[in-house]
């Protein structure tokens, strides 16, 4: 796992390290809109991982994409920000939603923990 996280954090630094930090991936971010605070941002977001801060706050993202279609130079921050799961997810760091996730996607094939015939709505 050291390795693959070495590996991630190395991916991670690429994918963000063109980033002019000029903001105009917060014009479209729906989690700042509610959040309003600038950690929440693409660019905060980025900030923090550049100053060597891979913190849980990635998973407030709702890998929209749209701060990289509003990106001057193409950033892929949406990769950048799963890659940052990995490496939380390595370092038994994840949140406590996404532990219950994976339970139930191991326990019955979906995220929601339902089993059979109860996926189905019945009318």
């Amino acid at each position: 796992m050291a390795v693959e996280n070495e590996n991630n954090k190395e991916e991670i630094k690429e994918l963000i390290e063109k980033c002019i930090k000029c903001g105009l991936c917060r014009s479209l971010c729906p989690v700042l809109r509610i959040l309003r605070e600038e950690q929440y941002s693409p660019r905060g977001k980025v900030i923090m991982i550049d100053n060597g801060f891979i913190e849980k706050i990635v998973y407030d993202c709702t890998l929209c994409k749209a701060c990289e279609e509003q990106c001057p130079v193409n950033l892929k921050l949406c990769k950048a920000f799963i890659k940052c799961r990995e490496v939380l997810v390595n370092q038994k760091k994840e949140i406590p939603a996404n532990r219950e996730m994976i339970r139930n996607i191991e326990k019955t094939g979906n995220i929601f923990g339902v089993k059979g015939e109860d996926n189905y709505l019945n009318f």
